[in-house]
């Protein structure tokens, strides 16, 4: 099924359903960076059949800006309450294209069926904690464009001159402060990290895309397959100071910033911009990848491909070789 193999690995202790060390524990450090690194290389090019089958579980480029998603923002949409709504919505539909497409639609009986028949969010992603009564479907049309209203003045603050560019981070927080706050959410910060993703794709001039942006557990389960030792996630503890800069607080904090840093400037790491963003994207996607070979993961049942992706984009395009032309027009229609 797979391409990309992993020799001579070994037989780990599980702790619950996550191993508790490396299954190339056993390989010299230097190695599993390789082997990372491979499936960057073979990520980027769907050159193995896991990575070409599944789609819906390793659904984004090597770069996260290669991404209908941003193309069409950067060459559509320049004003920021509207890009604050379009953002959260599709970051909080857990990327649902069918979705976005639909609001992005002049054809308003068009968004409203859509919103009345189909499934507006994407099952295959991590839960969003609604607050407990919500009507999701309601929620992400009008809550949404309320939060986008309140919220655009952070966005415009770049545009005119009152501050720098945010960090993602610095960004993300503010966006779940908001949310929790004002519209009772218990743990937004998923969508708030997704829509500061995708903001700084699209719009790197308001949300520094060379920034930090902290993981979840999956990139931390990812991180500790390459070296191995102790699962940090959970034992990093950091600050965003004032002027947005990402501060680690204690040794588990350094112990995660060091093995960052060797992968971020690692001469095999194929990522050439983004590094820190699309690093920790791509070690979530290696865990995945790892946990589905030694079968202690299956992948996720398929869910349509339109719900990810307009039908047109293929995962497998090189990014050097499309024709931009084709992201302002048909692709959308």
């Amino acid at each position: 099924m797979s391409d990309i193999l992993y020799p001579s690995t070994c037989e780990v202790e599980f702790k619950g359903k996550k191993p508790k060390d490396s299954w190339m524990k056993e390989w010299p450090l230097e190695q599993r960076i390789e082997k990372f690194f491979e499936f960057c290389q073979k990520f980027d090019q769907r050159d193995d059949g896991l990575l070409k089958d599944e789609y819906q579980i390793f659904s984004h480029r090597l770069h996260w800006h290669e991404h209908p998603y941003c193309y069409y923002m950067r060459d559509n949409v320049t004003d920021n309450e509207l890009r604050m709504f379009y953002t959260l919505v599709f970051s909080f539909s857990n990327e649902h294209w069918g979705t976005f497409k639909a609001l992005t639609s002049s054809n308003e009986g068009a968004l409203n069926d859509h919103f009345r028949v189909n499934r507006v969010t994407r099952n295959d992603l991590f839960q969003i904690y609604y607050p407990k009564g919500t009507n999701v479907k309601h929620w992400l049309l009008h809550g949404t464009a309320i939060a986008a209203k309140n919220l655009a003045y952070v966005l415009q603050d770049v545009e005119d001159g009152k501050r720098g560019p945010y960090t993602m981070m610095e960004f993300a927080k503010i966006l779940e402060k908001y949310f929790k706050e004002h519209q009772g959410f218990r743990s937004p910060l998923y969508p708030c990290k997704n829509t500061a993703r995708y903001i700084a794709m699209s719009y790197p001039h308001l949300v520094d895309p060379e920034s930090i942006l902290f993981g979840g557990t999956g990139f931390f389960d990812g991180l500790h397959q390459v070296f191995g030792g102790i699962n940090l996630n959970g034992k990093v503890k950091y600050t965003i100071n004032s002027a947005g800069d990402f501060i680690v607080e204690n040794k588990h904090g350094e112990m995660w910033m060091e093995q960052m840093n060797i992968l971020v400037n690692h001469p095999l790491n194929p990522m050439k911009e983004q590094k820190w963003l699309n690093c920790e994207d791509k070690l979530c996607f290696a865990w995945k990848h790892i946990a589905i070979s030694h079968g202690e993961k299956k992948p996720t049942k398929q869910i349509p491909y339109t719900w990810i992706f307009p039908d047109t984009f293929n995962l497998s395009d090189r990014p050097g070789f499309l024709d931009e032309i084709k992201f302002k027009g048909h692709m959308y229609e």
